[in-house]
């Protein structure tokens, strides 16, 4: 990316908000319970895509054997009690870049693999759901990410072009949907280290949110 961008378009989980630590414990957990040993590198592979898709592919690693509503229902108890025990933080840097957009009348969504009410739900708790225009879940799409699907939905509600936006992404499968859709992307990983081909994918690879905006203020304005 050359310039600053005309709007921005945000992943939730692990990027946003620090989810995926609370995914992995309960998922772990409820698959321990059913007799099943969902690794680490089981794990790494659910990231950043939608549910739909998660549990396609556990069945697809375990086998259909697994008892899949039994684990669904199970999860989600349990990633609802470590979330009413311990809440959900922010990860670093996210008022700064909503507060880079403001000054700058940037216009903001949401792209993400979670459902839209939940997103809705989990932004509404943090005061954080009306600096957002638009948020797409993966319920509202067809095909998930590393599909362009999702992004190219929030670029179409925020009225500009894919190549116009800045993404920013913590999950691999994002890096690629956003390059797909024709946008540039800020990889800020979380649990998943950046490989040097999704690397190269990516404008840049930043420790947290406020690092990517330390870089976006470098970059001259639109225009100029």
């Amino acid at each position: 990316m050359k310039q600053q961008p005309e709007a921005l378009i945000f992943d939730m989980d692990g990027l946003l908000l620090d989810t995926e630590g609370v995914y992995k414990r309960s998922w772990a957990a409820a698959a321990s319970e059913l007799g099943f040993d969902l690794t680490d590198e089981i794990f790494m592979t659910l990231i950043g895509i939608t549910i739909a898709d998660c549990e396609k592919r556990l069945v697809q690693t375990f086998g259909d054997q697994f008892p899949l509503d039994r684990f669904r229902d199970d999860a989600r108890t349990r990633y609802e009690a470590i979330v009413e025990a311990e809440g959900i933080p922010l990860k670093p840097g996210v008022h700064a870049a909503l507060d880079w957009a403001a000054r700058r009348n940037v216009p903001c969504g949401i792209g993400t693999s979670t459902r839209t009410d939940e997103a809705r739900d989990r932004l509404k708790r943090h005061a954080m759901l009306d600096r957002f225009a638009v948020v797409v879940g993966g319920d509202q799409i067809s095909r998930g990410k590393p599909d362009p699907e999702t992004f190219l939905r929030v670029a179409e509600v925020l009225a500009h072009p894919p190549a116009a936006c800045l993404v920013f992404e913590d999950a691999h499968s994002g890096v690629l949907a956003a390059r797909a859709a024709g946008m540039s992307v800020a990889l800020i990983p979380d649990l998943l280290p950046a490989t040097p081909e999704i690397a190269a994918q990516a404008s840049g690879v930043f420790p947290s949110l406020q690092d990517a905006v330390d870089w976006l203020s470098t970059l001259p304005e639109a225009g100029r």
